[in-house]
Formats: structure tokens, sequence, C-alpha cells
């Protein structure tokens, strides 16, 4: 049977103007496999899975930005991977929408999106939030009618208690704060950098999840570091050009004092790189980023960054997809939330196939068949 065929895909864009930069707010490990059983290996009934209940399971991914390498790329491919073991699995034709603005700054278009789709009433919804506050009435409303709720990254208390949405997959924000200020640390003593410099902390909005991560990287450098000269955080609101001018005002100021910058998403990441490399400072900057789109890539593979904290788009997605068919199709209730934890990839390590897979999960897009 060619499983391709029965996927039913329609992705929806919702245009207002293009953007010049991706939105990249991923670790995923190889998604699970759904193997033959050999000759020798006869399936018992127990372990059969039961015929489901549906002919055909509508599913619908709402993004923040279909824009976004993280949330319009990332993320997509590893719902499309599940709703293809969705199919192998359960024998059953997938009706499956992609939906959402184009950039996370749109938010009302999200809301009246997420409106729209709770009035056709699908079996689940697969969704990327950046706002629980906002989000958590209408999240409330979609469970209640009977669609299974299944969020992706950020967070959802106390807005939200667990039999108000199905579960969460997320990727610790305040961790990935940690982890990057004792990335930036190992950096500078590797450079043999002074720990009394100045730093420089750049982000793309105002998000309350996200300002924990900042938050955190800045009390974790101040351990770490005590006699830092940690610069207030400045915002470039998600773009490249902007970020570059904040930061090349940093270095005209601070000059040589200026010993690095982090980058709380991938459009700042961006700015650092260009900016360190056309200072000619790569020697005695350090860039630490968060996220993994192919300019930070090539970045830390040319010396412009140090280390990016790397999250998990595509493990988030599969699994919080995965687990609609199992609910709907099975009444199979994981626990409310999961964390997937980010992993630091460095010059180092970044060419071994886990951390290839975290850079770039398009290389784990099924092939069709």
């Amino acid at each position: 049977m060619n499983f391709i065929k029965k996927l039913i895909l329609t992705v929806v864009t919702l245009t207002i103007v293009a953007s010049l930069s991706l939105t990249l707010t991923g670790c995923p490990p190889a998604p699970p496999v759904v193997e033959e059983p050999t000759p020798e290996e006869e399936i018992t009934p127990e372990e059969e899975v039961a015929a489901p209940a549906v002919e055909t399971l509508k599913i619908v991914y709402l993004t923040p930005s279909t824009d976004s390498g993280y949330w319009g790329v990332q993320v997509a491919v590893g719902v499309e991977n599940a709703i293809v073991d969705i199919i192998k699995k359960y024998g059953v034709e997938v009706e499956y929408e992609m939906v959402g603005p184009v950039q996370e700054q749109q938010f009302d278009i999200y809301i009246s999106t997420l409106e729209a789709v709770i009035a056709k009433k699908p079996d689940g919804i697969a969704m990327g939030q950046l706002n629980p506050d906002a989000v958590a009435p209408l999240v409330k409303e979609a469970t209640e009618k009977g669609i299974r709720v299944n969020l992706i990254s950020i967070g959802v208390e106390p807005p939200l208690t667990g039999e108000q949405y199905g579960q969460l997959f997320y990727c610790d924000q305040p961790e990935q704060g940690k982890m990057a200020a004792e990335a930036y640390v190992a950096a500078l003593q590797e450079k043999g950098l002074p720990l009394n410099g100045v730093t420089g902390v750049h982000m793309s909005i105002v998000i309350p999840i996200l300002e924990e991560k900042i938050n955190m990287f800045v009390s974790t450098l101040q351990e770490l570091a005590p006699d830092m000269t940690i610069l207030e955080t400045q915002y470039n609101e998600n773009d490249i050009t902007k970020g570059i001018g904040l930061m090349e005002s940093q270095l005209a100021t601070y000059g040589d004092e200026l010993v690095g910058f982090f980058g709380g998403n991938n459009v700042t990441g961006d700015a650092i790189v260009k900016v360190i490399e056309e200072s000619g400072r790569a020697d005695s900057l350090v860039g630490i980023a968060v996220d993994a789109d192919p300019l930070e890539v090539e970045g830390l593979r040319n010396g412009y960054l140090d280390g990016l904290v790397v999250q998990t788009p595509y493990d988030q997605a599969y699994n919080a997809t995965m687990g609609i068919a199992e609910f709907v199709l099975e009444g199979i209730d994981g626990p409310d939330s999961v964390n997937m934890p980010a992993s630091v990839v460095t010059p180092a390590n970044m060419d071994t196939p886990e951390m290839q897979a975290l850079l770039d999960p398009t290389i784990l897009k099924y092939e069709e068949e």
C-alpha cells in the first residue's frame, strides 16, 4: 500500500508580508520506527492494534509562523512524519492541514485562525504556541468540544490545568539559558578572554517564557563570572538589520572591553554571525546563540559562533501528533507534559550524526514511496 498517497495534505498559509528573515525560535533522535515482523516473529493478538473507531482522522497543525524555519519547517517535518506512521500503524486516512500566520508577530491572525480551526471540529490540533495566557481560553474550549489539543513548545502553567488540554511537549527554556551561559564561559576560557569584560545580550521580542531563558542566562553568567558586566537586553523585533545595528553600537561604545554576545533566537544568532565576521574579531569575541538556521550553522562552522543551544522541534512535533492518534484511536493518554531537552552544538561535535540531525531535522524527513 502506498501510505503517502493516503495522506491528504493541505497547507494553508495566511500571508500578509513575507518576512526577510526566518524566525527559528530544535533535538531530534530518529523517530520511532514501526517495524514489520519477521517470519519468525508472529504478532500475538495482544500486540495487534485494534480496528480504529474512525476511518479518517482529521488533524490540524497550527503554527505561529509559516515563514519560520523552526515552526514552518522543522516542526512541520515532525508532524508530517508522524502522519505517515499513523497511516501505517492504524490503517486510516488522515486529512491534514497546516495553518497559521506568516510571522510570529501576527498574533491576532493566529488567534482568529485558532478560532476557525475549532469551528471545523477536527479530531486533533497539534499546536505551536507562544503565549499561554492568551491561548488558554481557546485551548480549554477546544478540549471541552472533544478536540484533542496537544501543545508544542513553551509552557502552559498556570493558565491551563491538565484536564484542559491533551499533552505538552516542550524544551525547557530556563534550562536553555543555563546551558548557554555555561557554553559562553567555556568559550571565553578557551579563547583566553577575560571574565571581567562586557557581554551583550540580545533577543527578538518580549515573550514571558522566553524572558525566563534570558534571565537564566544572565543569572548563571553572574554566578560563573561575578566580575562580568552584562548589558541590558536589546530587542531587534526579529529584524536582522536592526539586530546588527544594536550590536555594532555596543562594539563602538565598548571596543575591546566587549568580549561577546548571547542571542536568544535564530535571527539574533544570525546578527551575531554577521557582526563578528565583519568586525574581524572572531578570535577576541565569543558568540553563543539559540536554534540552528542555515546562517547560524554556517557561522558555527566558520568560527563566528562558538556554540548553539539547539532545541527539539522535530521530537516535540512528532510526539504531539502521534499522541493525538493514540488518544483518539486507542484512548491512550500520556503525561500532561514531557520535557525534550536541548543540546549544545559546538564546532567540535557538529559533524557527528546525532548533532547533524539536531542542526537540520529535515534530513529525517521520510522519502515519498
